[in-house]
């Protein structure tokens, strides 16, 4: 494949002068901030209501469909001017806290914007947290009102009594069709019986408190992850660098915008109190005029469906979402859609080659850390899938990119945003990431970002803040990884699931354009008689069979070994009307030897368990290798005993 692929026209010291020069969209500018020298790009909104204020020339255009409701542009501005106000009504003033946790409504987003017109703080919480997590995390933000839908009204109802004590003067639900407990409003009733009024005229800096989303809480209970309205905002202009590299990549010049050109239209599947969803595709879509189409809950045939209808040109998801939908999705002249982001985990190296068989007009794009994005740039001709890894402590896209340069590395997770700076470190050092060594390219430690997108830190956690944000405004990511020699970073795993520290690993890359991923290009999750295994890599070398649609691979306990490798692998189904996926099911036997002619001996799975259904998630996607790892050990405790049985999700 790589030899069809033609060396690039210009060299990507000279994308950068490009794209940052003079007067273009990513120009940028050093300051010090907070102690912090970040370099921040020039052409960006001073806040979120500013970015919103922007939105006038597009009152006549298509906003927000929602199952049969449809809302311009200009219809959701007075929606969300009579939500600020009613809001104002009720207490809310610049700096203070609007919680929203709901499902993906129309609700959502006005309420976001709403609480922005008036200075406050959006609070994204969690729509699938358990009772504590939820309780924790109003109870952390000491919201002046929350707003809820119908689902979370009784998670709701059970904290009323403690948040009053907090400050918090109102308690919304939203499309409720039942009784609600005392307490609560409905915010339909609560709207009618309040009358919009004029907004207050706010003075609102870029530094200025925006946005707290949370950490996933997978290990501990989540965390607030509070941004600046500049750090936030930031996102606008990372999320389309990609593209526009790839572009000037081929030896094009950067095409201006087009007012003609259509609309774009989105398909949202990604919740959006997740960093994706908001960042990547409300906050996208809404600065280019664009339509989103939102979801109740994800359904791959209904998805297909919709896109047809709506004449989607762009769909996000998890990895997982991205493989279900193009099996049900056939390329015709009605077809819009161009182009594909996901995030949220670790995608299969072969997920750009299995989506380009189904639907040629997709290009491939890949990123970490950030948020998903999709972006025609400036309406320009051309798609684009792309991919990251979800981090809320970075906001937007730390690396990324698009077309040849994913093609001919499809294991790494791009080159850094122009305005933002990456350093690996030993990830054993105890030093501030400024005093740290920065280790030589191929060598794997700790990823550190810094710019003007990292968060401010950790929300009333000021332990935590210390522990991941250094006072000049370097990040500690928690991931490791490794630069090559041309600043391309590849991603492995977190430090934090590390059974032990070894000094940073060296490798060669051998035939790095056609391996999934270089065999040691992690540190270890697994230690099986004192080898260290990446998890990742096996994984990867598993999705080289056509049948399989998702694997997590995970330790067991040995006597003898320490740890054994397992690997809990769902196949595809059998009435995929996809004929690649109609390849010999696996067997135990034959996905060890599919490992064995790619990775070293001892990376071969002791126990490869077939599972029905699918890999237990959260709710931004990311497989839950606790739960997994359950199954695993079952299984294998079962063969153990000599007891046989068919391992259920």
């Amino acid at each position: 494949m790589a030899s069809s692929i033609p060396l690039p026209k210009r060299s990507l010291e000279e994308c950068h002068r490009i794209m940052t020069g003079p007067g273009a969209p990513w120009e940028y500018e050093e300051k010090v901030i907070k102690g912090r020298r970040v370099k921040t790009y020039k052409q960006l909104p001073g806040s979120v209501r500013d970015f919103w204020l922007a939105t006038k020339p597009f009152a006549n255009r298509e906003y927000i469909v929602y199952e049969d409701e449809r809302l311009t542009f200009g219809a959701a501005d007075a929606k969300i001017r009579h939500l600020a106000s009613l809001f104002h009504q009720r207490g809310v003033r610049k700096g203070d806290r609007v919680a929203i946790a709901m499902r993906n409504l129309p609700e959502w987003a006005l309420s976001f914007f709403a609480a922005h017109m008036l200075g406050a703080v959006a609070v994204a919480v969690n729509a699938w947290l358990s009772p504590e997590a939820f309780a924790h995390c109003l109870e952390l933000t000491q919201p002046r009102i929350v707003l809820v839908d119908e689902e979370r009204a009784k998670l709701l109802q059970d904290r009323i009594a403690p948040l009053r004590r907090q400050g918090c003067k109102a308690f919304f639900v939203t499309r409720s069709s039942q009784q609600i407990g005392a307490g609560l409003e409905k915010l339909e009733d609560a709207l009618r019986a309040s009358p919009a009024r004029d907004l207050p005229d706010v003075n609102i800096s870029p530094e200025d408190p925006a946005i707290i989303f949370f950490t996933s809480g997978t290990m501990s209970m989540p965390k607030g992850v509070l941004s600046t309205q500049r750090q936030f905002l930031t996102n606008r202009l990372n999320t389309s660098s990609a593209q526009a590299r790839a572009i000037l990549r081929q030896g094009l010049d950067l095409p201006a915008p087009d007012p003609k050109a259509p609309p774009r239209s989105v398909l949202l599947t990604i919740p959006l109190f997740h960093v994706m969803g908001c960042h990547s595709f409300l906050m996208l879509l809404t600065a280019l005029g664009g339509k989103i189409v939102l979801m109740r809950k994800f359904d791959p045939v209904k998805a297909s469906h919709i896109i047809r209808r709506e004449g989607i040109t762009s769909m996000g998801g998890v990895p997982h979402m991205v493989m279900q939908l193009i099996e049900h999705l056939e390329p015709s002249g009605e077809l819009k859609l161009d182009g594909f982001s996901f995030g949220g985990g670790p995608a299969s190296t072969r997920l750009p080659s299995d989506v380009k068989k189904k639907l040629p007009e997709v290009s491939a794009a890949q990123g970490f850390g950030l948020t998903g994005r999709l972006l025609r740039f400036y309406g320009m001709s051309g798609a684009l899938l792309t991919a990251h890894v979800m981090c809320a402590e970075v906001n937007s896209v730390a690396t990324s990119f698009a077309g040849d340069d994913y093609i001919l590395r499809p294991a790494s997770c791009g080159l850094a945003a122009p305005n933002v700076d990456l350093k690996i470190i030993p990830p054993e050092s105890k030093k501030p990431v400024s005093d740290s060594p920065s280790l030589a390219p191929n060598e794997i430690g700790e990823i550190c970002i810094a710019g003007a997108n990292v968060a401010e830190g950790y929300y009333n956690d000021e332990k935590a803040t210390k522990e991941a944000f250094e006072a000049d405004g370097w990040f500690k990511s928690g991931d490791l990884g490794y630069l090559d020699e041309d600043g391309f970073l590849y991603i492995a795993d977190r430090a934090k699931d590390i059974v032990r520290r070894l000094r940073p690993l060296r490798f060669d890359l051998l035939n790095s354009l056609t391996r999934p991923f270089p065999a040691f290009a992690a540190l270890p999750q697994i230690i099986r008689s004192g080898e260290n295994i990446s998890s990742v890599s096996v994984e990867n070398a598993i999705f080289q069979h056509d049948a399989v649609k998702e694997v997590a691979v995970v330790p067991v306990p040995c006597e003898v070994r320490g740890e054994e490798i397992a690997a809990v692998i769902v196949l595809h189904p059998h009435s995929s009307s996809s004929s690649s996926r109609r390849a010999e099911p696996p067997t135990e036997h034959s996905v060890q030897a599919l490992v064995a002619s790619q990775l070293p001996k001892h990376c071969v799975p002791a126990l490869v368990v077939f599972a029905e259904g699918e890999l237990p998630r959260n709710a931004t996607g990311k497989v839950l290798k606790g739960e997994v790892k359950k199954v695993a050990v079952s299984e294998w405790e079962r063969r153990r005993a000599n007891k046989a049985g068919r391992a259920k999700l």
